[in-house]
């Protein structure tokens, strides 16, 4: 990565101060040292430095605010400072090149204080990682079918559209419910066109079905 590209990097880093995690309510100290550490601005740079041009339009306007951490497995942390046990998502919202979406990142770090690093797609699907590999396939398939000739496609952004089903018709049972089914629109780049694929997720109790048909894909 060019000199350039880093100082970029590094002042939108500085716009998005991650606040406080979202899912701890009385998040330990260590979290606002660890924040400002070299050690976690290293991570963050080394996740946007690998993130296609296709998603993070860099230009001299990129910002990013009101970044959010969301503890998904409680985060301990050694007498050196770094996390040595725990999951956690950090998402930064990205605007003005041209191309607004939510970059996530998920962290998982390890008793030997070594923190793994996984960049999620785009955007603000409710899948988690694993779920998310699924669904490329399925919107792989949808878009594949728009460009018989394009066998390559990445995932621009992810869009949660709501709770319930448009195809077959099924309604939101509502917030109470465990295992409540949603829809979203995940949009694909390839061969030079965007493609919004429109997918359905209905959990149960065996896993999440995923559903998408081709005569919906949309290009745009």
């Amino acid at each position: 990565m060019d000199r350039r590209a880093i100082l970029l990097l590094f002042a939108v880093l500085a716009l998005a101060s991650p606040s406080s995690p979202a899912q701890s309510p009385d998040p330990p100290p260590q979290w606002k040292q660890f924040f400002a550490s070299d050690f976690h601005k290293g991570l963050i740079t080394r996740a946007f430095s690998g993130i296609s041009p296709t998603v993070l339009q860099r230009c001299p306007t990129l910002a990013s605010k009101n970044s959010q951490i969301n503890i998904i497995h409680p985060v301990t942390f050694a007498a050196s400072g770094l996390p040595n046990a725990g999951t956690w998502r950090e998402s930064f919202p990205i605007s003005g090149c041209g191309n607004d979406t939510t970059l996530n990142f998920y962290f998982v770090a390890g008793s030997d204080e070594k923190v793994r690093t996984l960049v999620a797609f785009p955007g603000a699907t409710r899948a988690d990682p694993i779920l998310q590999k699924d669904a490329f396939t399925y919107a792989y398939m949808g878009a594949s079918v728009a460009a018989k000739d394009c066998k390559t496609f990445e995932v621009k952004n992810t869009q949660f559209d709501g709770f319930g089903l448009i195809n077959p018709p099924t309604p939101d049972p509502g917030p109470s419910e465990r295992l409540r089914p949603w829809h979203e629109t995940w949009v694909l780049v390839g061969c030079g066109r965007t493609f919004a694929v429109p997918l359905s997720f209905s959990p149960d109790a065996t896993g999440t079905t995923i559903s998408q048909t081709a005569k919906d894909v949309v290009e745009r």
